[in-house]
């Protein structure tokens, strides 16, 4: 069999990674042919070739200098393989990928899920983040494999059969200028045959092991990803889901049908100690409504408080549960049903309002598990017309979808007028609103000083309840 490997390096960081992953392609049985997309020339050894240059004036662009290689070499290899330099692959990971691809249908293509490893041992999987997850709908067996999707189709590699790579080619949307959206350049450069080409990224969970890869580069440790225990946890739950012991819908749409990641639900959010500083003290009984890795949950479980969750899905949920907190089904008429007749002092919902097409109807129906003194506590991104307008001056075109409905983005434009109209007729008429600000920046803060601090607000903080007086602040908080 004939493999033709392209490496992508820029600078001198990755020296001794993309020696070791050269060493390791090299000693494989196949006829393996290296070519390392390099900015200038790296002199990696005779036997490999290198292809020196930009696809455009941006550094970035450099991975993207493998496509004309690819198209140039079609026929004549029998697997395609694009790598960063910080990506281990096997010869056991390629008789892996062959395998399943003879078993899978044409459209869809094995992927891999990515590791670190901490000094112990101990395995991080780094591409669970933010709002990427597991998709529950997606868990089905063909053949031998049972596979599943992750909504995050960026792995640092791919591979590609000849007929694969045929098909990416054929369909228009491979050999491309280098561009960005919903992923950055250096991304888009590995995802675009799964998100452009008529094709699908699919992991095999029943044989996942063969498909994980090492991150040489141990770049994320202690900074993003799951840990082994829960990530094994999210596995079996996701066979519970093809057993039909758990519920495969989700709550909500969290990704918007926008080219880029902003403002998508995170299934993966840090603690919103803000919003616990909304809730009094007094309330025990708290119902949290799209709740993804419960970090926020359990914080309030830690304060004593008695916590039912309605997760964004089962898969997300269970580790939530583990944790102690009471889990619901991800389904508002099942959930709805099973704490019919509760009350509770605190309902949270945490970037939730603006992914549900009708958020006054499910306001309403939250109404009736709330106490006669209860609060509805909750976050929302500040999309107002300042922060267009601001968009429009940085030349960004992400902020076109103000133009859609919802039925086309699956994002709703939230800002403090519409979030109040929502309350108010939701029969919530009593709010308070304030301006989050965003503490990683400095540039927002120091306009915010010389300036109407909304204009850069990122997000909206809101609390209501029926026996308070109505206002409206406009505060950083």
């Amino acid at each position: 069999m004939k493999v033709l490997v392209a490496i992508a390096n820029y600078g001198t960081k990755n020296r001794s990674l993309v020696e070791r992953i050269i060493d390791e392609y090299s000693s494989m049985r196949y006829e393996t042919d290296i070519v390392v997309l390099c900015e200038t020339p790296k002199n990696l050894g005779p036997d490999i070739s290198e292809l020196v240059g930009l696809p455009n004036s941006d550094p970035w662009s450099l991975p993207f200098a493998h496509r004309r290689l690819f198209c140039d070499r079609a026929t004549d290899y029998d697997l395609f393989i694009y790598t960063e330099d910080d990506m281990l692959i096997t010869e056991g990971h390629i008789e892996a990928f062959l395998k399943a691809s003879s078993a899978l249908p044409p459209d869809l293509i094995p992927g891999f899920v990515r590791y670190e490893e901490y000094p112990d041992g101990r395995r991080n999987y780094l591409d669970f983040h933010g709002p990427f997850h597991w998709i529950a709908g997606s868990v089905r067996r063909i053949n031998q494999y049972v596979v599943a999707s992750l909504s995050n189709e960026h792995s640092a590699c791919y591979m590609l059969t000849q007929q694969q790579l045929g098909r990416a080619i054929a369909s228009g949307g491979y050999l491309v200028e280098p561009h960005k959206g919903r992923y950055d350049m250096l991304c888009a450069a590995a995802t675009d045959p799964y998100t452009q080409c008529g094709m699908s990224k699919v992991i095999c969970i029943s044989h996942l092991a063969e498909f994980e890869l090492y991150h040489l580069s141990n770049a994320y440790l202690g900074k993003v990803g799951l840990s082994e225990q829960d990530y094994q946890l999210q596995i079996e739950t996701m066979f519970g889901i093809l057993d039909k012991r758990l519920c495969s819908s989700t709550l909500l749409c969290a990704q918007k049908n926008l080219q880029t990641p902003e403002w998508d639900k995170h299934y993966y959010e840090s603690c919103h100690t803000d919003i616990i500083d909304q809730i009094p003290s007094q309330a025990t009984r708290i119902l949290s409504v799209g709740c993804g890795s419960g970090e926020t949950e359990t914080a309030l479980t830690d304060l004593g408080k008695d916590v039912t969750v309605i997760p964004l899905d089962s898969i997300i949920g269970k580790i939530t549960e583990v944790r102690g907190v009471k889990v619901l089904p991800p389904d508002f008429n099942l959930a709805f049903e099973k704490i019919r007749g509760k009350k509770y002092d605190a309902i949270v919902l945490l970037n939730v309002l603006q992914h549900i097409e009708d958020p006054m109807r499910t306001l309403r129906q939250l109404i009736e598990f709330l106490t006669e003194d209860g609060v509805m506590v909750g976050i929302v991104p500040n999309l107002g017309t300042q922060r267009r307008f601001l968009a429009k001056l940085s030349g960004r075109n992400k902020f076109r979808f103000m133009e859609q409905p919802f039925t086309q983005s699956k994002l709703h434009l939230t800002n403090a007028n519409r979030l109040l109209c929502w309350l108010r007729a939701s029969g919530l008429p009593h709010s308070d609103i304030r301006y989050r600000r965003n503490p990683s920046s400095s540039v927002r803060s120091l306009i915010a000083k010389r300036t109407d601090n909304t204009l850069l607000a990122p997000d909206i903080v809101f609390s209501t309840r029926a026996n308070s007086s109505w206002s409206v602040r406009s505060q950083w908080t």
